[in-house]
């Protein structure tokens, strides 16, 4: 018989959190990047976001919405979870590929390699990183009971 009791709700609140810390950390190190490089994420406007204040708030807050809809998205299910994080990692790692193929290995491999190999390695670190990433939150949500 499979054991139907409801999880723990401070087992529940420790995984999103979790989750905000992700999406958090991931936005500080994004806009953090990007202010090295002098450009501009695609998801901001103008040059406002540049203080150090600024970036801590900008990356609470986004922490904090994903928080919020992991935990409205809990009340349908955890696939809904994983499907709701699946999109922003999507957004978040797809910044970070296009900064590192054309910022930090184009440098880094100057002209032994094309440019567009360049950003195709970082598009495919990134994409490891997202994927797990993913497998990471998909194992918070796993039964403890296996």
């Amino acid at each position: 018989m499979i054991d139907q009791t409801p999880p723990d709700p401070y087992v529940v609140l420790g995984q999103l959190v979790v989750i905000g810390l992700i999406h958090a950390g991931l936005t500080l190190a994004l806009l953090w990047i990007n202010r090295a490089y002098g450009d501009r994420p695609f998801f901001l406007k103008g040059d406002w976001w540049r203080p150090a204040s600024v970036m801590i708030g900008l990356s609470v807050l986004s922490g904090l919405i994903v928080t919020g809809l992991s935990m409205a998205a809990l009340q349908a299910s955890v696939m809904t979870v994983l499907v709701i994080n699946a999109g922003f990692l999507t957004l978040w790692f797809l910044e970070l590929a296009l900064i590192a193929g054309q910022r930090f290995f184009t440098a880094l491999f100057g002209d032994d390699l094309p440019r567009e190999i360049s950003i195709f390695v970082g598009f495919v670190l990134a994409t490891n990183g997202g994927y797990f990433t993913l497998m990471f939150i998909a194992a918070l949500f796993r039964p403890q009971n296996l």
